[in-house]
C-alpha cells in the first residue's frame, strides 16, 4: 500500500486505515510506504493504534517545496523515493490509497495487479478549467498522470460526482470503470439529538486549513451576522500556517478558529452547535458535513459535489446571499419547525450506512475477485 501523508486525518486517510484492517482481517500481509509516519500522532488523529503486523516503510521527511514548480518538486521527490524501494519490497499486488495522481504503478510495477482509490481526478480537472499559462504549467504533469491511469486494474471512488468526474477525464486513458464506494464515517460517537433550542447560536465549519476550503466565507458571516457565534475548526500543518495567520487578521470578534482539536472536543462543539455550514464548492465526498448532520446540527452544504447525493436541495446554497439568508432562516426558525424533525430523521436514516463495516465489506467483495484470479 502507498498513502503518502498521514500526518493529518481527513477522508483519505480514513480510506487507508480501513483499508489496511479489511486486508488484516482478510489474512493479508500488508507493507505501508508513507512519509515521515508518527505512531503516537498517528493514534491521536485516527482514535485507534495502527496495527502492529503491518510493516512501515519511511519514504524520508515531508518534504515542503516553494514555488516555481510546486508540483514538479514534489513529484521529483516522491519518484525518487518510489525508486528507491522498487527492488527492496516483494509484493503481489499495489494499492493506493491518495490517488489522485496515480504515479504508483509506473515505478512500483512487480505487482500482478495494481488498485487506487481515487478521490478526484484533480490535475486533469484543474487543466481543463484553465487558461493558457496554466494549461501550459500543468500539461507535462498531466501527460505523468495518464501513464499511471493506464496500469489501473481496479478503481475506486468516493461518490458518484468523482465518478462522473473520472470517467470524464480519465476515459480514453483508463479502461476501468470506477466503483462508488462511500468513505467510512464513524458515526458511532457522532449521534446525538440534542433539542435545537438547548444549542448555542453557533454556525460550525471543519475543514482542513487551507485556501480551498473558504474558511473566509465564515469570517464575512460572521462580521455580516453580528448576533451569532461562527467557528472553523480542522486541521493544520506547518506548510500552511502563514495562510492560517492571515486568516486570522482582523477576525471579527464572533468568529474564532480552533486547529488539530482532538475528536472529543470536536464533537463536543457540534453537540451544542445549531448550524453545520459547509463552504467549500465541488468537494468531492464531505465526511464533515455527514458528521455534523449526525450531531444533530442543521447542516447546509454548497449545492455541488458529492454532498447533492445525501443533502436535500432545501439544505443547499449557491451563492452568498443564499447562505445567509438560509443560515438566518433556520437559526430563527427551525427550532418550532417540525419540518426539520422529519428531514433530520430520514436523514439520519440515509446516511447510517456509511459505517466502517459497510466500507470494508464492499472493498474486500470487490478486491477478493483480482485475488482469486489475478
Amino acid at each position: 500500500m502507498v498513502h503518502p501523508y498521514l500526518d493529518i486525518y481527513g477522508g483519505g486517510e480514513r480510506v487507508c486505515h480501513n483499508v489496511i484492517k479489511t486486508l488484516m482481517a482478510n489474512g493479508q500481509n500488508v507493507d505501508l510506504l508513507t512519509f515521515d509516519f508518527d505512531e503516537d500522532k498517528y493514534k491521536d488523529i485516527v482514535g485507534e493504534a495502527f496495527p502492529q503486523e503491518v510493516v512501515i516503510h519511511s519514504l524520508g521527511k515531508r518534504m515542503e517545496v516553494k514555488s516555481p514548480f510546486t508540483i514538479y518538486k514534489r513529484h521529483r521527490t516522491f519518484v525518487k523515493l518510489l525508486k528507491k524501494y522498487k527492488n527492496k519490497i516483494e509484493y503481489d499486488y499495489l494499492f493506493s490509497t491518495q490517488s489522485s495522481s496515480p504515479f504508483e504503478p509506473v515505478f512500483l510495477n512487480k505487482g500482478k495487479k495494481n488498485i487506487a482509490y481515487v478521490h478526484f481526478p484533480e490535475i486533469h480537472y484543474d487543466y481543463s478549467r484553465g487558461k493558457l499559462k496554466r494549461k501550459l504549467y500543468l500539461w507535462l504533469f498531466k501527460r505523468w498522470v495518464e501513464q499511471g491511469i493506464g496500469k489501473l486494474d481496479l478503481v475506486f471512488c468516493n461518490s458518484n460526482y468523482t465518478k462522473e468526474a473520472i470517467m470524464r477525464y480519465w476515459g480514453t486513458h483508463c479502461s476501468k470503470e470506477p466503483i462508488v464506494i462511500y468513505p467510512p464515517v464513524d458515526l458511532s460517537k457522532f449521534w446525538c439529538s440534542k433539542p435545537f433550542l438547548d444549542r448555542k447560536k453557533r454556525i460550525v465549519y471543519v475543514a482542513r486549513f487551507i485556501a480551498a476550503k473558504r474558511h473566509e466565507i465564515m469570517k464575512r458571516l460572521a462580521s455580516d451576522l453580528p448576533n451569532y457565534e461562527f467557528l472553523s475548526v480542522g486541521g493544520l500543518i506547518d506548510a500552511e500556517k502563514n495562510w492560517f495567520d492571515k486568516l486570522r487578521e482582523n477576525m471579527p470578534p464572533n468568529y474564532s478558529v480552533k486547529a488539530n482539536l482532538p475528536g472529543p472536543e470536536l464533537r463536543k462543539i457540534l453537540h451544542d452547535s445549531r448550524i453545520y455550514a459547509h463552504l467549500m464548492e465541488g468537494e468531492h465526498f464531505g465526511i464533515a458535513p455527514i458528521e455534523g448532520l449526525a450531531s444533530g446540527c442543521v447542516t447546509i452544504v454548497h449545492d455541488s459535489g458529492g454532498m447533492r447525493e445525501f443533502i436535500p436541495e432545501d439544505y443547499r446554497w449557491r451563492t452568498y446571499e443564499d447562505l445567509r439568508c438560509k443560515i438566518v432562516t433556520v437559526m430563527e426558525s427551525t427550532g418550532t419547525n417540525p419540518d426539520w424533525n422529519s428531514d433530520r430523521l430520514q436523514l439520519w436514516k440515509k446516511i447510517s450506512v456509511l459505517t466502517p463495516e459497510t466500507f470494508q465489506e464492499q472493498i474486500w467483495s470487490n478486491i477478493k475477485t483480482i485475488f482469486v484470479n489475478p
